[in-house]
């Protein structure tokens, strides 16, 4: 039961973005607001970049769900908290559902076109029917791909950290300083890959959305 019980508390860590992301609504105006402010319209630049919708607010979605994922990420770098992204259920509901709907959306309603975007330009007739379902598998698989890779990185890593850290204890002084001095540019490095694996999931999720729209 215990075990079960401490299963379920991990998933509590995510209850903690609301409070990262809802403190910014009350407090004062501040150069670290100011700071936060310039990279969300940096950000939602670069998503606008990838967008053929030029609308105010179409990127607003996608930065959002760029916070909750680098949040989670580095939340999961605090030792003995429960790294959310790291369990592919999280990714996989994150992009079936979103994938799910770009999908649907683009065959709804650019039926002709998205039939269309199945054959490459310039495909030999005898390839045609086997281009159709090289590009309809890809399509298909790639909620899953984007999941793993989201996971493969985060599990990579934190597993790294935690073998360096399960090391120390059995070290003697002149190895430990050493390793401590491993450790931290690793966790340095390991912002930046919270980050990175972020604003990728996102990114290609809004190239999902923009293939869905033939406007």
């Amino acid at each position: 039961m215990s075990i079960f019980w401490m299963s379920d508390l991990n998933w509590m860590v995510i209850m903690f973005l609301p409070m990262f992301l809802m403190y910014s609504f009350w407090n004062m105006p501040n150069r670290s607001k100011m700071i936060f402010q310039n990279f969300n319209m940096n950000l939602s630049n670069q998503f606008l970049i990838a967008l053929k919708t030029k609308k105010d607010g179409s990127t607003s979605f996608f930065v959002s769900l760029f916070m909750f994922f680098f949040i989670s990420n580095l939340i999961g770098l605090v030792p003995n908290l429960f790294t959310s992204t790291s369990h592919i259920t999280l990714n996989l509901m994150f992009s079936v559902s979103l994938w799910t709907g770009f999908f649907l959306f683009g065959w709804f309603s650019f039926t002709n076109k998205m039939f269309a975007h199945l054959v490459p330009l310039s495909t030999p007739k005898p390839l045609i029917s086997f281009m159709v379902l090289i590009e309809l598998i890809s399509t298909l698989i790639r909620p899953g791909t984007l999941s793993i890779r989201l996971m493969a990185n985060m599990v990579s890593g934190h597993l790294l950290l935690t073998l360096l850290g399960n090391s120390m204890s059995v070290s003697p002084f002149y190895i430990l300083i050493i390793l401590i001095m491993v450790q931290s540019m690793l966790s340095s490095l390991e912002i930046g890959v919270s980050m990175i694996q972020a604003y990728v999931f996102c990114m290609l999720l809004t190239l999902y959305s923009d293939e869905s729209e033939y406007n």
